[in-house]
Parts: C-alpha cells; structure tokens; sequence
C-alpha cells in the first residue's frame, strides 16, 4: 500500500513548477512600444522663429533721398524759336534757332516740391532775323514718383527781349510776362558709392523745356523757345 501511495504522489502535478497557460493569439516575441517625443521638432520650430523674428526686427537698408536739401544747377539747350513783333509790316511766320541756358537756385521742401529761382537767357537766328530773349522766374518742381528722380517743371515771372530784321530799320522788342514748363529726368552718378548714407550729391539728366512771352493782347509782341538740353546740378541734401 505504501508503494501504491509514492505512485500516485509522483503521479500528481506539481503545482509550484506547472507553466502559465500561453495564448495562441499574442505574438510570440512582442517588442516594447517606441514612444517618440517631439523635442527635435520643437527645437527646429524655435531656431526657425527666432531667425524670423530677428530679420523682421533688422532695419531695412534703403539708400537716402538724392533730391534733398538745397541745389544748384544750370542746364543748356538748343532748339528753335518763333517770335512776333507788331513793328513789323511784313510776315513773321518764320522759325529761328539757336540755343539758350538758365540757372537754378533753390530748396527742396517736400519730398515730392522744390521751390527756386530761375534765370535764363537765349539767342537764335535765321535768315533775316536775331532775337536775344532773358528772364527771371519763380520756378516749382514736382515729383510725383518717390524712388524715381523725374520733375515737371513749371514757372512763371517776366522777361525781356529784341528782335532785329535785317528787311527793316524797327526794332521789335518784347517785355511781358514769361512763363515755362518743362520735364527732366535726373541721374546721380557714383553718389551711392560716395556717399552711401547721405543724401544729395551730382546729377546729370536731359531736359526738355518750353519757355514763352505770351501776348497781353491781340496784335502784341510774343516769343515761344522749345529747348532740348541737359540739367547738371548738386544737392546738398538734409
């Protein structure tokens, strides 16, 4: 009896070494979950910001306003004339030419106004005729593009002039009120590399301007002037 009892004590399971029961659906060998942070991203996100915000907070680099501040100048031009004088009995339909000049002197006040002074004079012939014509004029620039140094030029003030014939002993003479209006564009050769941080410096550009002695009345002396020519000037700036 006591053999038949050691049998069945070796026969029983033993609890403490019996195996977990496995499930057949898990995988066998299942590996651990990779978390992933976002700290390169976040990183990245900042430098990027940070470059962004410095840029927009570096000032902008524009060169400074070349029309600025106090100027002189002086242009020359050649072009043709017409001229009428009522001590002439004879017609006057003819067109002299020549060439004239004039001064300026005077002040940018606003970047799209300069306001100055204006004195020119002018000779011109043909065939028969000579007429020598001066005036002085209050003269108004306007600019009406900021980065783009094109003016329309317009004056106004009074002038005198002759009028010789070689077919008559009269002298035709001209003294009325004068007027002008004309259009210039300006360049400003090696002021960037001279002068980077300043404004004003040389300028050189064409011109083309009209000048006239309107009549006061019918039958009354006039002279119109159409001159094509080139500005040379300096501004001082501000």
């Amino acid at each position: 009896m006591a053999m038949a009892m050691t049998t069945a004590l070796m026969a029983a399971p033993r609890l403490g070494s019996a195996a977990a029961p496995v499930d057949a659906s898990a995988p066998a060998d299942a590996a651990d979950p990779v978390v992933t942070t976002d700290a390169t991203t976040d990183a990245t996100t900042d430098a990027t910001k940070g470059k962004q915000t410095a840029d927009d907070a570096a000032p902008v680099d524009e060169s400074p306003p070349r029309v600025s501040g106090t100027y002189l100048g002086m242009s020359v031009g050649a072009g043709p004339n017409w001229a009428f004088s009522p001590v002439f009995d004879f017609s006057q339909r003819g067109v002299q030419f020549g060439g004239g000049g004039a001064v300026r002197f005077g002040q940018v006040v606003l970047p799209w106004l300069s306001l100055g002074l204006d004195g020119s004079g002018g000779f011109f012939f043909d065939r028969h005729r000579r007429v020598a014509v001066g005036g002085l004029m209050m003269e108004a620039g306007f600019y009406p593009f900021r980065r783009i140094p094109v003016s329309l030029r317009t004056g106004l003030g009074f002038g005198i002039g002759v009028i010789l014939d070689s077919r008559s002993e009269e002298t035709g003479g001209i003294g009325i009120p004068q007027f002008m209006g004309g259009l210039r564009y300006e360049f400003f050769p090696g002021a960037a590399r001279r002068r980077p941080r300043r404004a004003g410096g040389w300028t050189v550009g064409p011109e083309l301007a009209w000048r006239g002695f309107t009549p006061s009345a019918p039958n009354r002396p006039w002279n119109y002037t159409l001159l094509l020519g080139i500005y040379v000037g300096y501004y001082w700036g501000r």
